[in-house]
């Protein structure tokens, strides 16, 4: 696996998001003959990072962060809403593979295996995550793009748990699926497990453990990530669509995890659908997309939906949920 290498500088944690975009247009340019995968670790000052399909101010304490300092983006692929601070180490991971499944849990396992290799008794969990003794030290996300992938995570090292609980509001569904009342019970930092270690240390375990090689950006290649960047800044990506929807239904799904599906509904007839939640999507085309182009004009009414669905494959699009599943959720 090749390490991606650039001068240190004071950078937004999506800088880091458009670096990964970046690297998976050009992977093939890029990598030497036989490699298929290059990564490379990030830290950042305080920032709230939420999913592409999550709605902001039912995941984030925007009060407390923007009072606090504490920055607020979103990002392009799916999953959950995050915390990090220069405790939390980030990692990113780019491969000309297309396979969601295999490439997901097998970045996930090695990962895994980097931290038993230090002594921590790390195991892969549920959907995305891993656990060191039944909590949270690692939250993981896919992206897939055109001929490659991202998969990009947390490794919680000395991270501010107090800090982390003020910044974000996970569901109460959510926590209590957990089985815990807080996110202090859920997660863990590494530090806990590696007395002594420091941040900096850890970091070199990680990269040592996975480098098989390295490639230096070049100043245009920097100039051109800066390029990508605007498009995370634009408030209008960061904020979300905003509509009133008159069905709206929230579940839990388990293997997709929080969903929200709504139906702008005018006349009878469906307008607009929205899809949102921490859930993975796992196509080229977005979920919310999918569906209305499916649902646009048709009756606000179950037998209708279900009709106009037939032969549709939400798990091509969301990771776990089917649409019997959804519709379902939506009318009953």
């Amino acid at each position: 696996m090749i390490l991606v290498t650039f001068p240190p500088s004071d950078r937004r944690l999506v800088w880091y998001l458009s670096l990964e975009e970046y690297l998976a247009g050009r992977i093939r340019s890029i990598l030497p003959e036989g490699e298929r995968e290059l990564f490379f670790l990030w830290r950042v000052p305080p920032t709230v990072i939420f999913g592409r399909n999550q709605v902001m101010e039912a995941e984030v304490n925007l009060d407390y962060c923007r009072s606090h300092g504490i920055e607020l983006y979103r990002r392009k692929s799916g999953g959950g809403c995050v915390y990090s601070d220069m405790g939390n180490v980030m990692y990113s991971y780019v491969s000309g593979g297309v396979d969601v499944e295999s490439t997901f849990s097998g970045v996930i396992g090695r990962l895994s295996e980097v931290l038993r290799l230090l002594g921590v008794d790390a195991v892969p969990s549920g959907r995305n995550d891993i656990l060191v003794g039944g909590r949270k030290v690692s939250g993981n996300a896919f992206f897939l793009l055109p001929g490659s992938s991202i998969v990009h995570g947390t490794l919680l090292f000395d991270s501010d748990i107090d800090e982390m609980e003020r910044a974000i509001t996970p569901s109460g569904a959510k926590i209590s699926a957990k089985g815990v009342s807080s996110v202090r019970q859920h997660v863990a930092n590494l530090s806990e497990f590696l007395p002594g270690m420091t941040v900096d240390a850890f970091i070199g375990h990680v990269r040592d453990s996975l480098a098989s090689g390295t490639y230096a950006l070049s100043e245009e290649d920097i100039r051109s990530v800066d390029r990508i960047e605007a498009s995370y800044l634009d408030p209008a990506f960061i904020e979300g669509k905003s509509r009133r929807y008159l069905r709206e239904r929230t579940f839990r799904c388990e293997g997709a995890g929080d969903v929200t599906v709504s139906l702008a509904v005018s006349e009878g007839e469906v307008r607009a659908v929205s899809l949102t939640g921490d859930f993975f999507a796992c196509g080229e085309k977005d979920p919310s997309e999918a569906l209305e182009s499916r649902l646009l004009g048709v009756e606000d009414r179950e037998d209708a939906v279900q009709s106009a669905l037939d032969g549709f494959i939400l798990e091509n699009y969301v990771r776990g949920l089917g649409t019997s599943t959804l519709i379902t959720q939506l009318y009953h």
